[in-house]
């Protein structure tokens, strides 16, 4: 009769832990070495046929306790994908030491450099868990940092709004250039606090074996925040958008451009429209033409050489596109963490890779030619004084 040691029945957690292989229950490790060891008295072909299936059953089994104790609930880690995003986000993440040293806009800086260190430091998560996806700080590494780093960067665009209200003029604003800091930086570091202590209360449940939901759905609360706060500060920038783009004063020529206008003759004003309003964005080479010839004149004339500087016009397009990057992972986020650990999205790599880190990498790198730095020029430091001196006229 088999004397051999049964393998004792292995019940999976229902969130990540700590828990790794080798610290898998004695009783299924010893039960796998027998069976694994397990001699065989002759080379007939019964004794061959049943101490392969000694090896398939309990290699079977390592690979069914292996997947139990797999916090990324994903057979194995692209090596590709992170590694090239691990160096990107390095390379970036050193581009802000750089700009932190030579450029004064301190605030952007910071923020953005926070961002890039955050988004560098989840893909080394991942990485460093390619040979062990069982370990679960490099999971809780990864999680949290790349999940709260979109704030840091969007806390850097939020300032821009106020520098750009004020070299244009405060009549094309709807609130005070520094309301816009205080008002989304605030909701920005709210967004972080609710995020961290989701991070917190879900950590603390797993380590200890409990159902982390809770913390889960703290930190979707959080992120929700933050996915609000962005969507009115979307709003706030278009409306900026809209009224550089169709000034409204008492100076306004009468001459109005029809709506098929293609914008030949620069003397003619753009009539208010969606589609003219794109065209002024993409700021096509006519569109330069016109915002130089036609728009100019009702602009701060204070910071006339900003605006003539050969990036600048093409600036609220790269801002645009940076805002339009960070929304759509943050929403993406929303969902994947609503569906849970084990849902679909965060289980399917292609998702974090083109909705989480593709996104990160455009608002990242958009700011390494279009930084404030380049854009606006070394010497024309919007400081904090001119941004309260605006802020003080209606």
């Amino acid at each position: 009769m088999d004397q051999s040691p049964s393998i004792a029945a292995w019940t999976p957690t229902t969130t990540a832990t700590s828990t790794s292989l080798k610290s898998v229950a004695t009783s299924a490790h010893s039960a796998l070495e027998s069976s694994l060891s397990k001699p065989s008295f002759t080379n007939g072909p019964h004794n061959n046929n049943g101490r392969n299936d000694y090896i398939h059953a309990s290699r079977a089994a390592r690979e069914d306790l292996a997947w139990d104790e797999n916090v990324y609930d994903i057979r194995r880690l692209t090596r590709p994908g992170n590694i090239i995003f691990l160096v990107v986000f390095a390379i970036s993440f050193l581009w802000y030491i750089v700009i932190l040293a030579k450029s004064r806009y301190w605030w952007f800086n910071v923020a953005f450099f926070c961002g890039a260190a955050l988004e560098f430091l989840g893909f080394l998560g991942r990485v460093l868990s390619f040979n062990d996806m069982t370990y679960f700080p490099y999971y809780l590494l990864q999680l949290i940092v790349l999940t709260i780093a979109p704030a840091f960067i969007m806390g850097g665009i939020y300032f821009l709004l106020g520098q750009l209200v004020i070299i244009h003029g405060r009549q094309f604003s709807v609130l005070k250039p520094l309301w816009y800091a205080y008002i989304f930086i605030a909701c920005d570091i709210t967004s972080l606090v609710i995020q961290a202590i989701g991070g917190g209360i879900a950590s603390v449940r797993a380590e200890n074996y409990e159902n982390a939901d809770p913390g889960t759905y703290t930190m979707i609360a959080g992120i929700a925040f933050q996915v609000f706060s962005m969507s009115i500060y979307i709003i706030f920038w278009t409306i900026f958008l809209w009224k550089i783009y169709f000034p409204k004063t008492d100076k306004y020529p009468s001459q109005l451009a029809s709506e098929k206008s293609d914008l030949v003759d620069p003397q003619q004003v753009l009539k208010p429209s969606v589609k003219n309003f794109f065209k002024l964005l993409i700021n096509s080479k006519k569109t330069a033409e016109y915002k130089r010839n036609i728009l100019e004149p009702y602009y701060n004339p204070k910071y006339a050489d900003i605006r003539s500087r050969k990036m600048y016009d093409y600036f609220p397009l790269a801002v645009s596109l940076a805002i339009i990057a960070v929304f759509v992972r943050c929403i993406y986020r929303v969902v994947e963490l609503a569906q849970g650990f084990s849902g679909y999205l965060i289980t399917h790599e292609v998702y974090i890779m083109c909705l989480d880190a593709l996104m990160l990498f455009i608002a990242l790198y958009m700011f390494i030619p279009f930084h404030p730095h380049i854009v606006f020029g070394a010497s024309n430091i919007i400081r904090l004084g001119d941004i309260r001196e605006t802020s003080m006229r209606k």
